[in-house]
């Protein structure tokens, strides 16, 4: 191999673990700027309520296979809420995606409430959008790009001729 095909081969393979520890470090913090619930507790027979949510501004909430008597209460609001006046003080969505009940832009702090026979299959994802999520989302975006062009880079250079094949000799 030519010094300058193995040199290309060797910067198109930098890049491309450059590349790979930016997909990791972006994954991993964009994860731990998650929360996630899926436990609850039940203080009365068929009342399943989830762990404390606190939101700011900027958070993001989204409520996968929402129990069918479900919503999510304030806090100041959980010692009130019954099966039957629920609708009343459950905070209502934005959207809905994929089964899962959308929120976005509330603060405070709330709890997840369902009442349902048995333990919810329900799952809670809290973040806050404006937050490390967005930067740690972009970080393994540009690793992604990296990737991709490590990889491009060192097929070239390992494909690349080298100027005796050029000329015609071998």
């Amino acid at each position: 191999m030519t010094e300058m095909k193995t040199r290309t081969v060797v910067i198109g393979l930098v890049i491309l673990v450059v590349g790979i520890a930016l997909v990791v470090v972006g994954a991993v913090g964009a994860l731990g700027s998650l929360t996630i619930n899926t436990t609850f507790t039940q203080p009365h027979p068929g009342e399943y309520v989830s762990a404390e949510i606190v939101l700011n501004t900027t958070s993001g909430l989204v409520v996968s296979s929402p129990a069918a008597v479900s919503g999510i209460v304030r806090a100041q609001d959980l010692g009130s809420v019954n099966s039957t006046n629920l609708n009343r003080y459950a905070v209502p969505y934005n959207s809905t995606a994929a089964g899962s009940d959308v929120y976005k832009s509330i603060s405070g702090n709330y709890y997840y409430v369902a009442f349902s026979s048995g333990q919810p299959d329900t799952r809670i994802l809290a973040t806050t959008l404006k937050s490390g999520i967005v930067a740690f989302g972009s970080l393994a975006l540009i690793g992604i790009v990296l990737v991709l062009a490590g990889i491009v880079v060192a097929v070239v250079g390992a494909l690349q001729k080298s100027p005796a094949q050029v000329e015609g000799r071998s």
